[in-house]
């Protein structure tokens, strides 16, 4: 009998031990987060030596990031830099998702889109019109471009060229610029100084349809019916020597080039009009030759580590048989510390991956994420202690959690 009596206490008993677990659990919580008379209207979380050690920590994240940057093995990947040729190059793969045709770099584009670009950061503005009411088109016609058609858009404050590409993309109004079936020719500019009392980037995208119209042949006649002739009379004519044939000749140019990452490869892929006879993608001193592909493309890879050796500039070159050549800025390459981890007040740069333990990961992008969470848990915390107990108020504890909420906001401002 007192074994059967024994038996039956075990499931009381152990359901006494978990439910103080989770009682004690709570009232740990409470006791960290939400003010009351148990721990002096003081939460754990806000206490001085709680906050020296989260401080501690997130400069210990800051240093381990820069650590990872600085000896881990790095991965090269494509650089981020606000670039002309990034910017384009993303502009055209935008286009290419909606089927659209690549758009062309035109240079007289580019100087409007430079002179505006150079104009908003000598003024201290970013709008359309300037200060003194000069419209883009002011900008376009200065520097000699004839249109039937032209739009602009303008960023600022970006530290990538990805994030500029994807906010223009979200906003409808830059979206229809960008996506706009009519425009043929792209210009950029870019200017880098201080605004607001910060560095900041200004990026300005001109968009054309030159005036002058291509005119363009149909490779295949139109057939013609033909009708019965009376034969002429026999006579003995001379040989006659064969019609000359006018060969109407496409202008080389480089009109899209792109990369792709293949694993420890890098893809290069370029769109050439004209008759090109070699097609090269060359950085520092190395080059890479393109073979031509069954749907008019050129096609070559490099390899990542040589193209991480050093800060490069990838440029794609063509030449045809006559001589004539074109050339295109296609991206810019780095993995360096100094030009991937971007410092507070300087431009961006590139963020880069790093191998741990068979896992690729952005330690930039990790560090951003734990400093998010932090900031939004301290606030959290700081709230609670200031709306629970509104008539009780430690100033030296709402203090000291704000500037340890601040300390956190510089140091992810400056990833």
């Amino acid at each position: 009998m007192e074994y059967v009596l024994n038996f039956l206490e075990v499931p009381e008993l152990a359901y006494r031990k978990v439910g103080g677990f989770f009682v004690g659990s709570l009232r740990h919580l409470k006791d960290h987060f939400i003010p009351h008379a148990r721990n002096n209207y003081r939460p754990h979380l806000l206490a001085d030596r709680a906050l020296a050690l989260f401080s501690a920590a997130l400069v210990c994240v800051k240093i381990f990031s820069i650590a990872l940057l600085s000896f881990g093995p790095v991965l090269p990947a494509y650089s981020s830099a606000i670039t002309v040729g990034n910017i384009i190059s993303l502009t055209n793969e935008s286009r290419a998702q909606y089927g659209l045709a690549p758009l062309a770099q035109n240079s007289e584009l580019d100087a409007a889109a430079q002179a505006k670009a150079g104009d908003m950061l000598a003024k201290g503005y970013f709008a359309h019109t300037t200060p003194d009411g000069k419209t883009p088109w002011d900008f376009i016609s200065a520097a000699g471009y004839n249109y039937l058609m032209a739009g602009e858009n303008l960023a600022v404050n970006f530290t990538e060229a990805e994030n500029v590409e994807q906010a223009w993309m979200n906003s409808p109004g830059h979206k229809a610029n960008i996506l706009n079936k009519d425009f043929e020719q792209i210009g950029i500019g870019i200017s880098e100084g201080q605004y607001q009392g910060h560095t900041a980037i200004f990026v300005v995208q001109m968009f054309g349809t030159p005036a002058e119209q291509k005119i363009s042949i149909n490779n295949t006649p139109t057939p013609v019916q033909a009708s019965p002739v009376p034969a002429p009379p026999a006579a003995r004519l001379p040989a006659a020597r064969p019609a000359s044939t006018a060969v109407i000749s496409q202008k080389l140019e480089i009109i899209q080039a792109q990369t792709q990452m293949r694993d420890d490869r890098l893809l290069i892929q370029a769109q050439i009009s004209g008759a090109p006879v070699k097609v090269l993608a060359y950085f520092g001193r190395q080059a890479v030759m393109l073979a031509p592909q069954p749907d008019g493309s050129w096609q070559g890879q490099a390899d990542l580590a040589e193209l991480a050796a050093g800060q490069q500039s990838v440029r794609v070159w063509a030449a045809d048989i006559s001589g004539s050549s074109s050339e295109m800025q296609l991206a810019d390459f780095t993995n360096s510390t100094v030009n991937n981890f971007q410092v507070l007040g300087t431009s961006t740069n590139a963020s880069v991956k790093v191998s741990w333990f068979g896992v690729a990961f952005d330690p930039k992008t990790m560090e951003r994420q734990v400093y998010l969470f932090f900031i939004a848990g301290i606030l959290s915390s700081l709230i609670l202690a200031i709306a629970v107990k509104r008539h009780i108020q430690h100033v030296n504890l709402i203090a000291n959690g704000s500037l340890v909420a601040i300390f956190a906001c510089l140091l992810w401002m400056a990833g």
